[in-house]
């Protein structure tokens, strides 16, 4: 695959994209695309997370047009290494069995 390309599963009856291997609206097998990489700019704040078996991320929605863009968390602490969290509390916090640190403000 080129550099600025990416595989994106496709279906070949409707020609929407899907995350999976099957499409939502027809119902049937998707096939994979090999198209140019989307980029987009604007004004995002977080909405949600996820988590999966193998990944965790957030959601992120562009505040203008509410299009919403799942990032996942290994992009978003290579965004955040060397961030200065300035005047900020930390406190204790036990999750289950696991022990670490929160930030209060």
């Amino acid at each position: 695959m080129a550099k600025g390309k990416i595989n994106m599963p496709t279906c070949p009856k409707c020609g929407k994209e899907s995350g999976s291997k099957w499409c939502f609206h027809c119902h049937c097998h998707t096939e994979l695309v090999t198209r140019d990489k989307c980029q987009v700019s604007g004004d995002f704040r977080v909405v949600d997370w996820f988590s999966s078996r193998s990944s965790a991320g957030l959601i992120v929605e562009d505040t203008v047009l509410g299009q919403r863009y799942s990032l996942y968390m290994a992009d978003v602490f290579d965004f955040f290494k060397g961030t200065r969290l300035s005047s900020r509390t930390l406190e204790e916090t036990n999750k289950g069995s696991g022990y670490g640190w929160k930030v209060i403000n």
